[in-house]
């Protein structure tokens, strides 16, 4: 069986002396130690969801910059093409009225030919009716 004796007793304040030594020289170290690591380790953590955050915001910025500048794009893009269309019209018009001006001039001017040539064609037949009057005449 188990005997109850002083030797008893000395092992167990030996056991208790050698866990007192070694929570001094060990334990108390090693704590300190796991507690510097979690404490830098929380640190670390706190820092990248910082930079999550940062990058997650960031790029929402981003997002929202790049719809703007599509929306800005599609606004200008919209100006630019109904600058065009005016820009457009007014060609045609000018075009229009230069083709009307010079259709007119053109008119105008073959009228003024056809009258010309008319009355030169009557000077003509007035010189060939008299000579053709003076050689039946003559004839």
């Amino acid at each position: 069986m188990l005997d109850l004796n002083v030797t008893l007793i000395f092992q167990l304040v030996n056991f208790l002396v050698a866990i007192y030594v070694l929570n001094i020289l060990l334990i108390r170290p090693i704590r300190d130690i796991i507690k510097k690591r979690n404490g830098i380790m929380d640190g670390m953590a706190e820092e990248a969801e910082s930079f999550e955050y940062q990058a997650a915001e960031r790029l929402t910025n981003y997002e929202a910059e790049l719809a703007r500048a599509r929306q800005d794009a599609g606004l200008t893009r919209e100006e630019g093409r109904a600058e065009g269309m005016v820009e457009q019209q007014k060609l045609v018009g000018d075009a229009q009225k230069s083709a009307r001006d010079i259709l007119a001039e053109t008119r105008d001017s073959l009228q003024a030919q056809a009258a010309k040539t008319l009355d030169e064609l009557r000077n003509q037949v007035s010189d060939f009716s008299a000579r053709l009057a003076a050689k039946l005449l003559k004839s």
